[in-house]
């Protein structure tokens, strides 16, 4: 790190008014701060970050410089070797008008190789994660969850010794045997019973067979018997406020538990989704078909991933897999964030390869029927995949990702990118032969975002890389998009001549409404959203668009909670 990326990130700490979630300063005048082995650990845990010392944050994050300089470096490098596994942190004394201070950039761990901690202490008592501009200390549940990445646990597979095989649902589980003895052929003469035993439906005890968890919750009668809390809740709430009641002051429009095995689990949530969502027409082809207003399969594998992919472990046997919808979004939880090396940005790309937490239940559950023709999931790693393609295909808008340590959830906005106003725009452009996939990316880049080949394959279902890149090129070949840089770092944007930016005193639509609400105080986005009455997608729309006008300004990391947005006051 130069001379000039401190000053920079000092510029940017300057009208934050505080610490990111990347970026940590500290005075350091007194020699290395005590607490520093935690913002070390926190970074590591997390996306990695930079440690910046001799900038004092209540002095406006003034250059106060290091006392001894050298010292401070050497017991720096040694902290980072304390702690395990040890940090390769790229540090180094950067001199700013000959005032020196230290940079430090920390690198992300590898998930297989978290918690980072102090070497020497328990890792639930040294072990940090960063959130926001602070770093949170794990607690005991999240420190196991990451030490179990390391090595596999299979709490899928253990015995519920309360359970006899009497409990596991006859009819169910005949049909899974036919399917088992049709699909493997290496099993086809095997008894019932081995069938049972050899994938883990059953396991021998000094009581005879018992059913394991998988075999419980994937053909068991009532597994809620044994584990009442291995269930799902579906809570409708009448705003998007969890907080704030409906006009008639209720809490909920429904709020209930779904019981029974998996399949059931499945089935009923979708049929209690579907009794609370609209339908709305989508154009398919030449068609205007109607369509619910979240695509059946987009629920039915977010639901089966949150099921089969949760934590199964006694720390998390009480809670339950959460639904909650709003009116502008799905919002779906689970115990237990990502297992193995992937990252949130993964998913769905096939870029890095798939683990799971519960190998005994995704087996089982490929054999399991749900409904005609249809079995509870492939077991193919490709559930997030098919998401993205369905909402593609649909013209609606990506899911996003938020992996806690302790849980993981997928957010479905209620919007469509591909609404009458986007419709009409795309019908007066050179569009003919183009797939839905490439719409969506029009669409996207019409609302002011940057395209990359990952961020179109993210949000568009399209897996592989060069079919990406080729549906990129084709539409900066018909001068739809205009392309910045080459190969791994192309990025593409909305051409020139697509569409006109209005002026912001043009009295255009949204834009002016926007700009109107807005002041030299920050906002945030949902803060300008519900003084205009606007959506979302209309609100990030404007804001892009006024933003490349130059007539507003972004506080706070782009993609962070915090990010607030203000005018800019021009002088006459």
């Amino acid at each position: 790190m130069d001379r000039n990326a401190v000053s920079q990130i000092i510029d940017d700490l300057i009208r934050l008014g505080r610490d990111s979630y990347r970026i940590e300063v500290k005075r350091a005048r007194g020699g290395m701060p005590t607490s520093l082995h935690e913002t070390l650990s926190a970074f590591s845990n997390a996306d990695g970050g930079t440690i910046l010392l001799g900038i004092d944050e209540k002095a406006g994050f003034a250059i106060v410089g290091l006392a001894e300089p050298e010292l401070i470096l050497n017991r720096f490098v040694t902290l980072c070797r304390s702690m395990d596994p040890p940090i390769a942190a790229a540090v180094d004394l950067i001199d700013i008008d000959g005032i020196k201070i230290l940079a430090a950039q920390v690198p992300s761990l590898p998930r297989e190789r978290r918690p980072c901690h102090l070497a020497g202490r328990a890792p639930w008592e040294t072990s940090f994660v960063r959130m926001a501009d602070g770093d949170r200390k794990l607690s005991a549940y999240e420190v196991q969850l990451l030490l179990e990445n390391r090595a596999a646990v299979k709490h899928d597979a253990t015995v519920v010794f309360d359970a006899t095989i009497d409990d596991l649902d006859l009819e169910r589980t005949k049909a899974f045997l036919v399917r088992v003895r049709e699909q493997r052929p290496i099993l086809s003469q095997r008894s019932d019973h081995e069938i049972l035993r050899l994938l883990n439906v059953l396991r021998e005890t000094d009581d005879g067979p018992r059913p394991t968890m998988a075999g419980l919750l994937t053909l068991g009668v009532f597994p809620q018997q044994y584990h009442p809390q291995l269930d799902v809740t579906v809570a409708v709430f009448p705003t998007p406020d969890p907080a704030v009641p409906g006009p008639r002051g209720e809490r909920f429009l429904d709020n209930r538990s779904i019981d029974g095995p998996i399949p059931v689990l499945v089935r009923d949530t979708i049929a209690m989704l579907k009794r609370h969502m609209k339908q709305r027409s989508i154009i398919s082809g030449l068609f205007r078909v109607d369509e619910w207003e979240y695509p059946e399969e987009v629920l039915r594998e977010a639901i089966v991933n949150a099921i089969v992919h949760r934590d199964y472990s006694p720390a998390a046997q009480g809670a339950q897999v959460q639904i909650e919808l709003y009116p502008d979004r799905l919002l779906i939880r689970n115990p237990g964030g990502l297992y193995g090396p992937l990252h949130v940005r993964d998913l769905g790309l096939g870029t890095v390869p798939a683990s799971s937490r519960n190998p005994v239940l995704l087996k089982l559950l490929e054999d399991t029927p749900l409904e005609a023709g249809r079995t509870v999931c492939e077991n193919r790693g490709t559930g997030i995949a098919r998401i993205r393609t369905s909402l593609t295909e649909a013209g609606m808008e990506p899911p996003t990702f938020d992996d806690r340590i302790a849980t993981f959830s997928v957010t479905f906005p209620n919007h469509t990118l591909l609404d009458e106003e986007t419709l009409q725009w795309l019908s007066s452009l050179d569009v003919s032969g183009l797939n839905r996939a490439q719409f969506s990316a029009l669409a996207l880049a019409r609302r002011g975002e940057t395209l990359t080949n990952v961020n179109y394959r993210t949000a568009t279902g399209v897996s592989d890389s060069r079919t990406a890149t080729a549906h990129l090129q084709e539409l900066r070949g018909r001068g739809l998009l205009v392309q910045e840089g080459n190969r791994g770092q192309a990025v593409y944007r909305l051409g020139p001549g697509t569409v006109r930016t209005p002026d912001v005193d043009s009295g255009s639509s949204y834009y002016e409404q926007v700009y109107a609400a807005l002041s030299t105080t920050p906002m945030t986005r949902r803060e300008i959203a519900e003084r205009t009455g606007l959506t979302e997608p209309q609100v990030r729309a404007a804001l892009a668009r006024l933003q490349r006008n130059g007539a507003i300004e972004l506080v706070g990391p782009p993609r962070s909670r915090h990010a607030r947005w203000r005018r800019i006051e021009h002088e006459q």
